[in-house]
């Protein structure tokens, strides 16, 4: 089995690059804005949402998205309480919401990313029975790909939401969402003791291609989706869980550079909310993998599928 360490060289070449293209796109974020002192010193919320989002994000291979949506609509009901001025710059509509949330996650699930792939082709930090080798992550991550970009660009072009209706269908999907979420993460417990899978079959990669495809769909109206639906189904096939979570934050961060041009071109991204929250989403992505080893995997999966849940009734209820 040719182990994952043979993509060293190459993921130790990208992150530097990855690096400096975040750096300069921030760079450009800030000359394109109007972002002032004031605004910063009055939003500063938004870097521990940010901290919090990339964390869930890049944890648990649940977009960030889960996180900022309710945060948005909270603002957007006065739930949180700003001066006019910043509440006229902090007040989304629900497709400017989804375009700022892809906006945060191209950075911070970024950096989630480049620390996944150093700790499982660099540190080779994989335990002895969950070694995964890189053809076969090569083949759960580029898969979902294949169908979820050109599904989530077609959507993007061609699917025309009202915004009241898509936030309903997010109160929705994500309460769903939260559920299975909780669900699986006691199932894996219970499976726990069962072998590893390590490998990828035939069939699994056609089912991968139908998530991609139902997964890019959802992130584009959503901006979450398609992560979710990979961690669960990999780890529901006995997958190791750093390798489900680690191919979930990957294929998300595609999705999200990919997805997120759109709202940008049409000018939906506010630069200033995406510029405060990037640093704390930075912070989180760092901390990400570090966290999941700490609380654990199950005990993770858990407060974040609460915090869903929590989060989606409220706003249903609310």
């Amino acid at each position: 089995m040719t182990r994952p360490s043979a993509m060293m060289p190459v993921v130790k070449a990208w992150i530097p690059i990855h690096l400096a293209v975040l750096l300069a796109a921030y760079g450009w974020l800030y000359w394109d804005s109007a972002l002032a002192l004031s605004t910063v010193l009055g939003l500063w919320f938004f870097f521990p949402v940010g901290v919090v989002g990339a964390l869930i994000a890049n944890a648990t291979g649940t977009g960030g998205g889960v996180v900022f949506v309710p945060v948005f609509s909270a603002l957007q009901d006065g739930g949180i309480a700003l001066p006019p001025a910043l509440l006229q710059i902090a007040t989304l509509k629900p497709e400017e919401t989804v375009a700022v949330s892809f906006a945060i996650q191209c950075f911070g699930m970024s950096v989630g990313a480049l620390v996944w792939g150093h700790g499982i082709f660099v540190k080779d930090a994989l335990a002895w029975d969950e070694k995964v080798s890189a053809q076969t992550l090569m083949a759960l991550t580029f898969t979902p790909l294949a169908t979820g970009v050109p599904a989530l660009l077609l959507t993007q072009f061609y699917v025309e939401v009202d915004g009241a209706a898509l936030l309903g269908w997010f109160k929705v999907f994500s309460l769903l969402l939260g559920i299975t979420l909780l669900i699986f993460a006691w199932m894996q417990r219970r499976n726990a003791a069962k072998d590893r899978k390590i490998w990828v079959s035939p069939t699994e990669l056609w089912v991968l291609l139908a998530l991609g495809a139902i997964g890019g769909f959802a992130t584009a109206l959503f901006s979450v989706g398609i992560g979710e639906f990979l961690a669960i189904y990999l780890i529901l096939r006995r997958f190791p869980t750093k390798v489900a979570i680690a191919v979930a934050v990957w294929v998300s961060v595609v999705c999200v550079l990919c997805g997120v041009w759109e709202g940008y071109f049409t000018g939906l991204v506010r630069s200033e909310i995406v510029l405060i929250a990037v640093p704390g989403a930075i912070v989180g992505g760092a901390l990400a993998k570090g966290m999941a080893q700490v609380l654990g995997t199950l005990w993770l999966k858990t407060l974040a599928s609460l915090w869903i849940i929590g989060s989606s009734l409220n706003l249903l209820l609310g």
